[in-house]
């Protein structure tokens, strides 16, 4: 990896000012490391502190596989457990668990409501957004092992920072194929088909320019729209993160409301397509097709364009725009880092190095698969989400108003 920066020539401030910085995370076209820049007393927390903060409160583990599986491990095909952080701690003390804990993607506005200490250490003000709060922040607590299949946010940008231990994150931009699916079907997701946590070498013939990082207490990571991420803990490891809202989330929002209608009607009133098709946490929060219909047009009408200009050149005269302010901007300051790219031979040994991991396990999970009696209808579900077919829907409905 080349790690040379011009910056290195000359006198740079060392930590950044809130207000430029948050004009740099709003208009990023690519990943950004940023340390030394939030001072957050959560960081400093061991992990006796934490259990002393959680007590004997319950918590929804979500519980993987150590070992070989063909294909992603999908939340579908994880286990729950319900346990308290001291039975967490008890598990990752197990010398070479067969399987991975991960409270995972747990707003805080909806657990630890009593735990106001926790709470109050969550200021997001010195990265730009003052207006951030516990309530739009989630956290990650996760033994080794405990990761998130790759995929893309359709919604926001993504701001991390990681509380303890270390997080591996693998990172592809958007126009990269990283064979999408939105099955298992999640409203602001789309998953990769690739299995990054125990790879088949074959499967990755073709890609390349991946930024990886691996990110340790105190640092954050900046994550731009719709770039793919792969996330992985090297150790036990505990992080928050919020998304900031852009101006695009609306038109996303029309796309993502036409897939929810589709998906929707094809899966009610039966639970078992709903466990093959959506992903656990849509089976209780799936949008009504009414309400989902309320929602596009609502979008419509706040993304309705102002100017002559097709939605692909806005958005190329933007990008142009941009790039220059933020490159202007970064150069100021010392503590931003953009996340270098691996070479193809870096990103194979990558690649190699997680799938060696498992080799001398003789026994290889079963992970479940789709029926293939529901072959066509998963097909067809393939098809009328696809990202191209959305975005023409959501266009023909933008040119209506």
């Amino acid at each position: 990896m080349n790690n040379t920066s011009p910056k290195s020539n000359i006198t740079q401030l060392s930590v950044t000012d809130p207000i430029d910085l948050r004009e740099i995370i709003l208009n990023t076209q690519e990943p950004l490391r940023v340390k030394d820049q939030i001072k957050c007393d959560l960081i400093s927390w061991t992990l006796d502190k934490w259990n002393e903060e959680l007590g004997s409160e319950q918590l929804q583990f979500r519980c993987g596989k150590n070992l070989y599986t063909k294909d992603p491990q999908w939340e579908s095909t994880c286990s729950t457990k319900q346990a308290t952080f001291a039975d967490f701690l008890k598990h990752i003390q197990m010398k070479n668990p067969n399987r991975w804990w991960y409270f995972d993607y747990k707003y805080l506005c909806q657990w630890f409501t009593e735990k106001t200490s926790l709470k109050y250490k969550i200021d997001w003000s010195s990265l730009g957004f003052p207006e951030l709060s516990s309530n739009d922040t989630t956290i990650w607590i996760g033994s080794k092992g405990a990761h998130t299949p790759c995929h893309v946010d359709t919604y926001g940008c993504n701001i991390i920072l990681q509380i303890y231990g270390r997080k591996q994150w693998f990172l592809f931009a958007p126009e990269q194929n990283l064979k999408p699916t939105r099955i298992p079907f999640e409203e602001s997701s789309i998953y990769s088909k690739l299995n990054f946590f125990s790879p088949n070498e074959e499967n990755f013939k073709g890609i390349s320019h991946c930024h990886k990082v691996v990110l340790s207490p105190g640092e954050v990571l900046i994550v731009p729209n719709k770039w793919w991420h792969y996330v992985e803990n090297l150790d036990t490891a505990i992080s928050i993160n919020a998304w900031i809202p852009l101006p695009q989330d609306e038109y996303e929002r029309i796309k993502e409301g036409v897939a929810a209608i589709f998906t929707g009607k094809m899966v009610q009133n039966n639970t078992a397509l709903q466990k093959i098709i959506l992903n656990p946490n849509m089976a209780t929060e799936m949008i009504r097709s009414e309400d989902a219909l309320k929602i596009i047009a609502l979008s419509t009408e706040k993304y309705k364009p102002k100017n002559k200009f097709s939605r692909t050149e806005v958005e190329k005269i933007k990008l142009k725009m941009e790039t220059k302010d933020v490159d202007s901007l970064m150069f100021k300051y010392s503590n931003i880092i953009k996340i270098p790219v691996l070479t193809e031979e870096e990103f194979r040994i990558s690649l190699a190095e997680q799938a060696a991991r498992f080799k001398h396990i003789g026994q290889r999970g079963q992970q479940k698969t789709n029926d293939t009696e529901n072959k066509n209808l998963i097909d067809f579900l393939e098809v009328v989400t696809d990202d191209e077919v959305l975005d023409l829907i959501a266009r023909k409905l933008v040119e209506k108003i």
